[in-house]
C-alpha cells in the first residue's frame, strides 16, 4: 500500500510539473477595460479676442452615403485626432449602399448622436446636395429634417434651406471642373442670401479664386477634409500632422456658438502646416501665438534671443528687408522655441519687415510683420 502511495505521490508530483511548464508557456489573457481607450492628439491654438478656438470638420460622409465607416467611428476619429466640432453630411442623391439601409437622411446624425456626446463632440447635423456643375454641390448646415431637401428643384431645395435656417456652404467650388467659375446662379443665390460660406479648402486641394470671392464678398472661409475612407490613413500617406480644419473662433464650445461665429465669418482654415485667413484674424493669430524674449546675452555687437511659438501651428519666416545682422529666415515649429541673434539696439534703429511664408491672406500675398 505504501509502495502504491508513493507511486501516486510521484504521479501528482510530475503531473503538476508538467501543468507548471505549460502555464509558464501558454499565452495569458490581459486584463482590459471594459471599453476601448485610446489618446487624443491635442492641438494648441490661443485664443483671440476671448474667442475660444473651436477645430472643426464639416464635411465627412459614412456608408449612409458615399463613405466606408459607420456614424460612430466618425465621431472616435476627431476625438482622437484633436477635433471639437464635426458634421457629418452624407450626400442626399447619391447612396450607393442604399440598398443596404435605404433610411432617412436624418438617420446618420441619429446613429452618431450619442457618442458625440460621450466623447465632447460637438455634433452639428447637415446634408450634402449634389448637383452637377453649375450649381456643384452644397453643405447645408445646423438644419432640422434632411430629408426635406430630398426633392429634384434646386432652388426649392434652397428655399427650404432658407425655411430651416441653415447656414449654406458651397463645396469645393473648383472640383471636377477645367476652371474655377462663379456662375450666374451663384450670384443669384448670392443676392438672396443662400450663400454663407465657400469651402476654399477641399481634402487635398485649394483654389485660389474662391478665396477672392470670400474675400471680396465677405463670405465666411471652410476647410474641410470631405473624408471617405479613414481619415488617418489618408494624411498620414500625405505626411501631414493634422487633418485639415476650420478653426472657429466661437464664444463656447457649444453649437449656438459655433453657428453664431459661422455666420458672423470668425473663422481661418488650417491644413498641410499652412493657415489661411482674413488678415486681420491672422495677425491676431500671429499676434497671440509668437514672443520675441529679452536679450539674455549681449557681446559686442550682438543680442541673443529666444522666439517661441506658443501655438501647434508652425511658424515660416522669410527677410523682405536687406538688413545687415538679422536672420534672413526663421522657422519656428509648434510649440518650440529658436534661438537667434540680432543686432544691438545701439547698433541699428531699424529692424526688417517678414514674410510669415504660412500665413496666406490673398492669394498672392502672405503676412507681414516686423517680429525686432
Amino acid at each position: 500500500m505504501k509502495k502504491l502511495i508513493y507511486v501516486c505521490a510521484c504521479f501528482s508530483l510530475l503531473a503538476q510539473t508538467q501543468l507548471s511548464a505549460q502555464n509558464a508557456t501558454r499565452p495569458r489573457a490581459i486584463k482590459v477595460a471594459n471599453e476601448y481607450s485610446t489618446t487624443r492628439k491635442e492641438i494648441n491654438i490661443p485664443q483671440i479676442d476671448g474667442y475660444v478656438p473651436l477645430k472643426c470638420d464639416f464635411h465627412i460622409h459614412t456608408m449612409f452615403s458615399d463613405g466606408s465607416v459607420w456614424p460612430t467611428v466618425r465621431v472616435q476619429e476627431a476625438w482622437e485626432e484633436g477635433l471639437d466640432v464635426i458634421a457629418i453630411t452624407d450626400h442626399l442623391e447619391y447612396r450607393p449602399h442604399k440598398a443596404d439601409h435605404n433610411l432617412s437622411h436624418n438617420r446618420s446624425y441619429e446613429l452618431a448622436e450619442d457618442e458625440a456626446k460621450k466623447k465632447n463632440i460637438v455634433l452639428i447635423k447637415g446634408t450634402e446636395v449634389t448637383r452637377n456643375m453649375p450649381p456643384g454641390h452644397f453643405n447645408l448646415l445646423f438644419i432640422k429634417d434632411a430629408d426635406k431637401f430630398d426633392q429634384p428643384d434646386f432652388m426649392k431645395v434652397m428655399d427650404e434651406a432658407k425655411a430651416q435656417d441653415a447656414f449654406v456652404l458651397w463645396n469645393h467650388p473648383g472640383w471636377g471642373t477645367d476652371s474655377t467659375r462663379w456662375h450666374d446662379i451663384h450670384e443669384t443665390l448670392y443676392k438672396n442670401g443662400l450663400i454663407h460660406g465657400i469651402e476654399v479648402f477641399n481634402e487635398l486641394e485649394w483654389y485660389p479664386e474662391a478665396l477672392d470671392w470670400v474675400l471680396n464678398k465677405n463670405l465666411t472661409l471652410i476647410g474641410n477634409s470631405d473624408v471617405h475612407g479613414v481619415t488617418n490613413k489618408l494624411y498620414e500617406i500625405n505626411e501631414a500632422t493634422f487633418r485639415p480644419m476650420t478653426i472657429v473662433l466661437a464664444k463656447d464650445k457649444s453649437e449656438s456658438s459655433v453657428r453664431e461665429a459661422m455666420f458672423a465669418g470668425r473663422t481661418f482654415i488650417y491644413f498641410f502646416g499652412q493657415v489661411m485667413g482674413k488678415e486681420d484674424l491672422l495677425r491676431k493669430l500671429f499676434e497671440n501665438s509668437v514672443t520675441v524674449g529679452l536679450p539674455h546675452y549681449d557681446t559686442k555687437d550682438r543680442s541673443y534671443v529666444e522666439v517661441t511659438n506658443h501655438s501647434d501651428i508652425p511658424v515660416k519666416l522669410r527677410s523682405l528687408s536687406n538688413i545687415k545682422g538679422y536672420p534672413s529666415a526663421i522657422d519656428i515649429p509648434g510649440g518650440k522655441s529658436v534661438l537667434v541673434t540680432i543686432p544691438q539696439k545701439n547698433i541699428t534703429s531699424d529692424s526688417p519687415v517678414y514674410e510669415v511664408e504660412n500665413y496666406i491672406i490673398s492669394p498672392e500675398k502672405h503676412l507681414q510683420i516686423k517680429l525686432f
